[in-house]
């Protein structure tokens, strides 16, 4: 019988993307996605995947949908403690063994004490899984990895749980929805805000990052583990629960090197004037950006993390291309769309 998997989130970023890769390598899988609305060109693009209306509050028709799953996937909103809630109580209802993988993030990670300088503190997946999974309760994501690691602790004999943490993600999508990351539309916006590239203090501060597409791979690997134990009947305990956790780093750069990549690109497009970097101060930045503490970790924090687990356990290798081979090509995307929403915006105000 064809495992039976919960998708959330598919509209989004990576979401969408999972959604875009698991089908793809296994059609035969009997999949369901969770959407707020179920539109024709969705049907359209995936005509064997189940779909139930419902969003992240909902919270009776997550933990039904998450009851009759052997899978459950959570690739939506990270930090939605009620949607996690209503999945694992879903999940408690089963006496058969069944596996949530939930998409969190690196940002936990973030060092707030210093930035534009190098911080020598390098994650590992392996050797710091006990570490992180005690990171204090203000720390990003850290409510509802911890709503996971204590599922884990209290129904890991048959509730199996994995945390999916990216760092930085680039690359186009693939999914139906939102296809561009986060980061690079970001960096985007602050760069025509500020007429230049920039970094903070001496830009030192260095980043992992991740394709999308090797992102996409190690769900794939982390879903046919999955599989594979529903099948045997046996789990390999070094890939789940309290060990479950799985860094997804492919590269990593210093911040002036993005700055650097990312300028340059920009001022080809006729974006910018220059390519030539600015170095801002942290004060000078906070009266820039208004303080904001995620910009401050976007562009002058660490945020270093090795991904030993899917490595070492799945098989894993990333082999997309890096972040300075496709930032232009992000950019323009990102430039394209914003230039659509103008022109949505006018074509508005001229029905009017």
């Amino acid at each position: 019988m064809a495992p039976r998997i919960l998708i959330t989130g598919t509209t989004g970023y990576i979401g969408g993307s999972v959604l875009a890769a698991i089908t793809k390598a296994h059609p035969e899988y009997d999949v369901t996605a969770i959407l707020r609305k179920v539109s024709q060109n969705y049907v359209d693009a995936y005509p064997r995947v189940k779909t139930i209306v419902g969003d992240y509050d909902s919270a009776d028709i997550l933990a039904d949908a998450a009851s009759k799953s052997d899978i459950v996937i959570h690739a939506g909103d990270s930090d939605h403690k009620g949607a996690m809630q209503a999945l694992l109580t879903g999940l408690g209802r089963r006496t058969s063994p069944t596996f949530l993988i939930h998409l969190s993030g690196t940002a936990c990670l973030a060092d707030f004490q210093s930035f534009g300088v190098l911080s020598p503190r390098i994650w590992s997946d392996v050797d710091d899984v006990e570490e992180f999974a005690k990171l204090p309760e203000d720390r990003i994501h850290r409510p509802v990895d911890k709503l996971v690691f204590e599922a884990a602790a209290a129904h890991g004999a048959h509730i199996h749980t994995a945390i999916v943490c990216p760092p930085h993600v680039y690359g186009r999508g693939h999914g139906p929805g939102i296809t561009q990351s986060y980061m690079v539309p970001f960096f985007y916006d602050a760069i025509i805000a500020h007429k230049s590239a920039f970094y903070i203090g001496k830009g030192e501060n260095a980043r992992s990052l991740v394709h999308i597409e090797d992102i996409m791979s190690l769900y794939v690997s982390l879903v046919e583990e999955a599989v594979k134990s529903l099948d045997t009947g046996t789990l390999r305990d070094e890939c789940w629960g309290q060990n479950g956790l799985y860094f997804t780093s492919g590269s990593e750069l210093v911040w002036k090197d993005i700055a650097a990549a990312t300028g340059k690109s920009m001022a080809s497009l006729g974006l910018i004037d220059s390519a030539e970097l600015t170095e801002a101060t942290v004060e000078e930045f906070r009266s820039m950006f208004g303080g904001s503490g995620l910009a401050l970790h976007m562009f002058g924090g660490n945020s270093r993390s090795r991904a030993d687990r899917a490595r070492s356990f799945l098989g894993w290798k990333p082999t997309a291309p890096g972040l300075v081979e496709v930032i232009e090509a992000d950019i323009l995307d990102h430039h394209k769309d914003k230039q659509r929403d103008v022109m949505d915006v006018l074509a508005n105000l001229g029905d009017k």
